[in-house]
């Protein structure tokens, strides 16, 4: 653990972005693009911000792995390309629901367990097959897949109840929501629903930025550097 007393959650506001990026066509600035931006040196420190780096927002996907390290913490069995489809969106190619498959068979599950919305393939490409094949769309071809298939496994490892998983109040998610202000150094601003169902949890940027610092840069062995190391290995 990382910081037995997170700091303050962030400050739900108006972010104030600023200009990140110029569209110029003929020498004439068409467009400008708002955001921010946070860069940490190895040591942690700041070593380039621009905008609002500590604004409370939703990180959506990215979140993935630091909620992939929290289910290795309540002690999930994964490694490898399956730990990282746990802590990936994937983009619906048979690899991808072939792995979510085995994740669910380890525990003993099926697809008719998973709670994440049914979707269509991600990838536009294999999206475009499904509708000329005629197929519907799926839980198991919806992005998150293979978290939520990691989230049960991980649920009934605990003995913890399958049908409210997705719950904020569910001992899984507590969990998920304690490792996020563990590894992002902060108090969680806001919960709400993702896209897939799943809790949100709002954090800074800085303090997202701190939480993939510390998986990417965490010992060997550790429930972060497995899920660093599996991302690595097995970006397809």
């Amino acid at each position: 653990m990382h910081s037995s007393s997170p700091a303050d959650a962030p400050i739900v506001r108006e972010p104030l972005h600023a200009p990140v990026a110029h569209l110029i066509r003929g020498g004439v600035v068409e467009g400008i693009h708002y955001g921010s931006v946070v860069v940490l040196g190895a040591d942690g420190e700041v070593q380039f911000q621009l905008g609002d780096i500590e604004a409370a927002f939703y990180p959506r996907s990215a979140l993935k792995p630091v909620q992939a390290v929290a289910m290795l913490r309540a002690g999930l069995s994964l490694d490898g390309d399956l730990l990282s489809l746990a802590a990936a969106s994937h983009s619906g190619e048979e690899r991808h629901l072939a792995g979510t498959r085995r994740i669910l068979d380890l525990a003993g599950l099926t697809e008719a367990d998973l709670r994440n919305v049914p979707d269509m393939p991600y990838d536009p490409a294999v999206r475009d097959t499904w509708i000329r094949e005629g197929r519907e769309p799926s839980r198991l071809a919806q992005n998150c897949s293979g978290k939520h298939a990691a989230m049960l496994w991980t649920a009934k490892l605990n003995g913890w109840s399958l049908d409210d998983c997705l719950d904020p109040a569910h001992p899984l998610q507590q969990a998920i929501a304690e490792i996020v202000e563990d590894l992002t150094g902060q108090r969680v601003a806001a919960t709400t629903v993702d896209g897939c169902g799943a809790p949100l949890f709002s954090v800074s940027l800085h303090g997202l930025a701190r939480a993939v610092s510390r998986i990417v840069t965490a010992a060997p062995g550790t429930p972060e550097a497995r899920v660093a190391d599996a991302m690595r290995e097995h970006a397809e």
